[in-house]
């Protein structure tokens, strides 16, 4: 299950998402989005996603780290929608 991890400081790291959300579970995938096209840095996008092995850990780490500071940011933690879904819309 993947979460995204918004409001993110562009000083943080792939390492450092990882380091904070591995306390809730097992981390399977994580990254911190980047700008591609601002030359050399590639600059952080300010969000990023963790994904972990269950439900129960991402449940977790929502209810832990929503609203919570995180590297001189209140971050927003959320379940991140599904890839190639239908854009949230409902009949």
């Amino acid at each position: 299950s993947s979460i995204r991890i918004g409001n993110l400081s562009w000083t943080t790291t792939d390492a450092s998402l990882r380091a904070a959300f591995a306390n809730f579970g097992q981390v399977v995938d994580h990254i911190v989005m980047r700008d591609k096209h601002v030359s050399d840095t590639g600059r952080s996008r300010g969000f990023g996603f963790v994904t972990y092995g269950s439900q129960a850990e991402a449940d977790a780490a929502i209810a832990a780290m929503n609203d919570q500071e995180f590297e001189g940011r209140h971050i927003k933690v959320n379940l991140a929608s599904p890839r190639g879904g239908a854009g949230g819309m409902h009949d």
